[in-house]
């Protein structure tokens, strides 16, 4: 029988039966263990590789010693810990050469700075044992190491700046202890004094060494983010202050590097948290600005202007599935005074050079059924979208985008989708060219913004949510998209936000969720309803309390109104996956707090907030939400109208009506699903897989 029969029969069989709340019972099965345990490897095809790629890094200038060219050091990445190379061009002369640097290193996020020494210093520490210093010189077009600067210096920022003195400082944090710290190269001699541990203990909380200033005596971190601290430390004495607090909620501080001397803005200070002010920074001191006064530090002659920039055009730079990219550069002597339309780009100045760039297999992560019975595939943070056509066998890497993607639903034929940074909201038409990091010299991509981007970035959702991920995605009967997710370094919480395609608006909530990670979203009640999981957490807003209980919340889609909060499993903080496996009815599966190694799958009746039942399974669904949520975890219903879950690496799926969990075989690796007729589709490998007719049984 085909997938669509089968629903359609159970469909018929469940109002025949009469199957709702009231009669609604989960079946024991004493034997499930051993039917796991005895589980024996599914049949599993191998359809291809779907993505070949690498992520495209940062692109540097650094002048050239004879005082008017300039090197371009492009960076790839495969992942976040490398492999890492770097092309650099020398737009002086065209020489092209590769350098990189050491796995478990990062690029993407590395601090830069030019030197008063003509060198370009790069910090990016070593996860096991601190902060690395690399120094690349132009005059030989060379790229060395100094080695840990730092001790136990780490963290995602990673500031570097050009003291009033000269001197190179550097900054990051102390995750043990939860500080930021610092510490201060002296460019000519190539000597590092490493400050230590600085300022207050962010602890439980995580701590960011964000920005970094100094003057002739003083080190300056803006150490963050709950709450945020305005750290001096005298780098000739020792003397360390804290010159500003913040707010745990929403503050900030920012620090500006000037060559005469260090600013500083704040938001949300203590006493003043509807204000935001500005500060000089200087001999220790935080001295608000007055409008009219100069700043308070003698004045300093400005340093000689660096020479113009050559253009770049880095539309290319991406490269294809056998890693052909181009950069194009144009120095400003190159440029004609007039450039006569449909000239060919060599006769404007234009030179473009050409790159063999290592790509990669790219993990893949999760599957999305189209409306025209392809499968929307994603993979990797930021690597874009590919696309599957079970009756051709086509399969295409769509595109990048810039969006780290977690979530994704389907209003009216359009792909909504979201994820990272900033909860950012996408629309994508499957029916037209995908466009994003698709230019070319001369046609470059429309702007992500722009009504011609496809996939087109409508909003960021953070704006209304406070939500930094977006794990959960449900289309209401109206056609209004919601997302929920949770914060990440700046609280704990969580957050839902709706957008309205035909209005084109949307909005939020996040202070009912502030001890509340939302986890999961589902359409209830033929999507007059939305329900949401969560997983409690410190409260955002009273520090000293955190839930013993995860709740369900129920939410009005047409209001976003909240009308109903039920606690289905009580002393359990994470209570995991939901979907609706009959109409108003929620069915769950959390670990259950009172047996280690044993799951729950429970009931919930929406309209009433009954728990209905309990249902205790051997064993974990694989549904922890893991920091970026790209796990094998998967939970959702099925085309069959069953139910859809790992046991461990055991694929089963969940009868609604009794609750019965059939056992399927053994999937290695396990991996989200995708389904198509009577073929389940896999993720969780570079490769797609398919398990031929399974969903058809």
């Amino acid at each position: 029988m085909s997938a669509h029969l089968l629903a359609a029969s159970l469909a018929l069989a469940l109002g025949a039966t009469g199957v709702g709340a009231a009669g609604w019972t989960a079946c024991e099965q004493p034997d499930l263990a051993a039917q796991i345990a005895a589980a024996q490897p599914l049949a599993i095809e191998t359809i291809g590789t779907p993505v070949r790629s690498t992520r495209v890094g940062a692109t540097y200038f650094v002048p050239n010693p004879d005082g008017r060219s300039y090197d371009v050091l492009q960076w790839y990445f495969k992942g976040y810990s490398g492999p890492t190379t770097c092309f650099v061009l020398d737009c002086g002369d065209g020489a092209l050469s590769t350098t990189g640097l050491p796995d478990r290193q990062q690029i993407h996020i590395a601090g830069t700075v030019l030197g008063p020494d003509g060198r370009f210093y790069i910090a990016t520490p070593d996860w096991q044992e601190g902060m690395v210093v690399y120094v690349y010189d132009p005059a030989d077009n060379s790229l060395s190491s100094m080695g840990v600067v730092a001790p136990g210096l780490k963290g995602e920022r990673r500031p570097l700046v050009v003291g009033t003195d000269g001197m190179i400082y550097g900054a990051g944090s102390h995750d043990e202890t939860r500080r930021a710290g610092g510490y201060r190269l002296n460019p000519w001699t190539g000597e590092v004094d490493w400050f230590g541990p600085l300022g207050p203990s962010h602890a439980p909380e995580g701590v960011w060494g964000y920005y970094c200033g100094a003057d002739d005596e003083w080190f300056y971190v803006a150490s963050g983010k709950v709450p945020w601290y305005l750290v001096a430390y005298n780098h000739q004495t020792g003397e360390e202050r804290v010159l500003v607090e913040t707010s745990r909620v929403d503050g900030i501080v920012s620090i500006r590097q000037r060559h005469d001397g260090v600013e500083a803005v704040a938001n949300k200070v203590l006493g003043r948290e509807g204000e935001r002010i500005e500060y000089w920074l200087y001999q220790g001191r935080a001295i608000e600005k007055v409008e009219g006064q100069p700043p308070p530090w003698p004045e300093r002659p400005a340093p000689e202007p660096l020479p113009a920039r050559p253009e770049l055009f880095t539309g290319e730079l991406d490269p294809d599935s056998e890693g052909h990219a181009a950069l194009w550069y144009r120095n400003p002597w190159d440029k004609p005074a007039e450039e006569p339309e449909g000239a060919a780009p060599e006769d404007l100045g234009w030179h473009r050079v050409e790159l063999q760039v290592d790509v990669f297999p790219m993990p893949l992560r999760r599957l999305t059924e189209l409306p025209d019975g392809r499968l929307l595939g994603s993979c990797d943070f930021y690597l874009g979208s590919f696309v599957y056509d079970p009756a051709t066998g086509a399969m295409e890497h769509l595109g990048k985008s810039n969006l780290s993607h977690y979530s994704t639903t389907i209003s009216s034929g359009l792909v909504y989708q979201s994820g990272y940074p900033s909860s950012p909201l996408y629309v994508y038409d499957p029916q037209r060219p995908w466009t994003a990091h698709k230019g070319s010299f001369g046609s470059p991509a429309p702007p992500e913004e722009s009504p011609d981007s496809n996939p087109r970035l409508l909003v960021r959702m953070n704006q209304w949510a406070r939500t930094h991920k977006m794990y959960g995605a449900a289309t209401a009967a109206s056609g209004r998209v919601y997302f929920g997710g949770k914060l990440v370094r700046n609280g704990h919480g969580g957050g839902i936000a709706w957008w309205d395609p035909g209005r084109q608006d949307g909005g939020g909530l996040w202070e009912p969720f502030s001890a509340y990670q939302i986890e999961w979203l589902t359409a209830a009640n033929e999507g007059t309803l939305i329900v949401a999981s969560s997983r409690a957490v410190r409260d955002d807003l009273n520090p000293d309390f955190t839930p013993e209980s995860g709740r369900l919340f129920v939410l009005d889609a047409a209001t976003a109104e909240i009308v109903r909060e039920v606690e289905p499993v009580p002393g359990q903080r994470d209570i995991g996956s939901i979907a609706e496996a009959l109409p108003g009815l929620i069915l769950g599966a959390c670990a259950d707090p009172a047996m280690e190694d044993r799951w729950l799958l429970y009931g919930v009746d929406i309209a009433t907030g009954e728990v209905l039942f309990r249902k205790p399974v051997p064993g974990s669904l694989n549904l922890e939400t893991s920091p970026n949520r790209h796990g094998s975890n998967e939970y959702r219903v099925g085309p069959d109208g069953n139910v859809w879950a790992y046991i461990g690496d055991v694929l089963v799926r969940i009868h609604p009506e009794d609750v019965r969990v059939e056992v399927l075989g053994r999937v290695s690796p396990p991996g989200r699903l995708g389904f198509a007729d009577d073929d389940v589709y896999l993720c969780g490998t570079t490769e797609l897989r398919v398990i031929r007719g399974i969903a058809g049984e």
